[in-house]
């Protein structure tokens, strides 16, 4: 038994090891998860407050620059999108240049190649390159338009902007302060919840590491009972063996 003991406590020492690290984990992930809660709250309050206390005066002007400032929210995921179209058609262009390449090459060790079977040796090889140019190409073109879309989107905004400016100047600049502080709380109240989302992670991965060392440790508890179980069998199985063969010899 003290053979099968060793690796047995060990691994018990081990699992409670674990469940105490996931405690300490899952209480220190849990306060600093109520305390996000608390100021995500207090930020709602203040969002509400603010928004709602706008004098019926500036209501208008902030009416008036609603469609300005909405339309220049989707400006920097616009002018992002533009320039990701811009590095793949970048990539894609050089895929195109190298796929080319390769092709002038096989065209040129075939011409430069004086074996009588050389073109049958090439030909197939020179196909499958033609197929990748053209494949390459394809998506070229398709990255390219896809480019040219975004920058006609960007632009379009751009213009529609300039209009705004100049329809309701007077207004978008009075209104701009209370645009600046919402977009200010709402990102903030946007981070709040992306880290609440982040530590209400941790606590279930936590917890789901608890929960498996539980059953480990259950498991560890089987094991030893089965264990004991067959020794007090093999126990009680040569104590009636030799009580037989003790009664035999006295008879």
């Amino acid at each position: 038994m003290e053979e099968a003991g060793d690796p047995q406590m060990m691994s018990i020492r081990r699992q409670l090891e674990n469940l105490n690290d996931a405690t300490d984990d899952i209480n220190s992930y849990e306060m600093k998860l109520e305390h996000v809660k608390k100021q995500f709250c207090e930020t709602q309050l203040i969002f509400n407050r603010e928004i709602s206390g706008i004098p019926n005066k500036l209501a208008k002007h902030i009416s008036k620059a609603r469609p300005f400032f909405d339309l220049k929210s989707r400006e920097p995921n616009l002018r992002r999108f533009a320039q990701q179209a811009a590095a793949l058609f970048e990539r894609q262009k050089t895929v195109v240049e190298m796929a080319r390449e390769q092709l002038t090459i096989l065209h040129s060790s075939l011409n430069n190649n004086d074996e009588m079977d050389a073109e049958k040796k090439y030909i197939d090889v020179i196909e499958q390159q033609l197929e990748l140019v053209n494949e390459a190409e394809a998506e070229c073109a398709e990255a390219e338009r896809a480019h040219a879309a975004r920058v006609r989107d960007l632009l379009q905004l751009e213009t529609t902007l300039r209009r705004l400016l100049q329809e309701n100047g007077p207004s978008i600049k009075k209104a701009r302060p209370y645009y600046d502080r919402k977009e200010v709380l709402t990102k903030t109240m946007n981070s709040q919840i992306e880290l609440m989302s982040i530590l209400e992670n941790e606590v279930q991965d936590r917890k789901d590491s608890y929960s498996t060392s539980m059953r480990a440790l259950e498991q560890i508890s089987e094991q030893i009972h089965q264990e004991r179980s067959s020794q007090n069998s093999l126990a009680q199985a040569v104590s009636d063996t030799s009580s037989d063969v003790e009664s035999d010899g006295l008879g």
